[in-house]
């Protein structure tokens, strides 16, 4: 049975790859990303990998500072935050989401995400805090699964439906985080229906209580979905402050397209 999940251990005794090396150091950086501190028989047993075989890719990602000893465990090194802010700063996507987002009459208050689409998995690139007195958002790096959050849900229902039957073909199972997450793919399928009808996406506490998102994905961007949201306390939100939210973000998700299509 398959279910969505976030990074997946896999088993790599057996790569079908031209550098077999390359694509289990990465492996072991997803899963230490994914699960935190592990010891070399931990991550051999979840890599599917002989212990010494893990050792010589620990030694060789210490040496290049991308892990670190922690006691008898390894961790993620300085040099992926290093990486990751090189990256972020040579997008210009991430430098106008924050630009523009402090200039939109009513979201500009809000906790704003930017996030992409991977597969089934939504990847946080960016946010705007804005003077709301409690932090509500993820931090960036982080995924959660696109069903579950209003970034994601917006993102599915733009994708064309040949691709998005193809990314849920696999899809026995749903996470479910709350009892207002989908159960079935029917409830699903009717959501993101009612989504293009909208023209944005609600997280009605689907993910964690308490707390309700907006999301609009951004226009003309099928290869590598994108999309905006504003998170806020459920407590706050009336319709006229949805109807707002969806507003400004649709007009931030028309204005960064032209960059992410670029």
């Amino acid at each position: 049975m398959t279910q969505i999940r976030q990074s997946a251990p896999r088993s790599l005794r057996d790569v079908d790859s031209r550098a077999p090396a390359v694509t289990r150091a990465v492996a072991l950086l997803e899963e230490l990303a994914r699960r935190g501190p592990l010891s070399l028989t931990e991550l051999a047993r979840s890599l599917d990998l002989a212990k010494s075989t893990v050792a010589n890719l620990c030694a060789a990602l210490e040496d290049s500072h991308l892990i670190r000893r922690m006691d008898q465990r390894w961790a993620l090194g300085y040099k992926v935050v290093e990486l990751g802010q090189g990256f972020l700063a040579g997008t210009d996507l991430v430098a106008e989401f924050r630009r523009a987002a402090t200039v939109l009459p009513v979201a500009a208050q809000e906790t704003l995400l930017l996030a992409v689409l991977d597969d089934l998995d939504v990847v946080y690139l960016a946010r705007h805090d804005g003077n709301q007195p409690v932090r509500l958002a993820s931090d960036i790096g982080r995924r959660l699964p696109a069903v579950v959050t209003a970034l994601g849900k917006a993102m599915l229902a733009s994708l064309p439906p040949a691709e998005l039957d193809r990314r849920l073909a696999a899809v026995d199972d749903l996470p479910v985080y709350t009892a207002r997450s989908h159960r079935t793919m029917a409830e699903l399928r009717a959501d993101l229906d009612e989504i293009r009808q909208r023209g944005y996406s609600l997280d009605d506490e689907q993910n964690t209580e308490g707390i309700t998102c907006v999301g609009v994905a951004l226009p003309g961007t099928p290869d590598t979905p994108t999309a905006v949201s504003a998170t806020m306390l459920t407590a706050r939100v009336t319709p006229e402050l949805r109807d707002s939210l969806a507003k400004d973000l649709t007009t931030l998700a028309k204005d960064l397209s032209r960059l992410a299509g670029s």
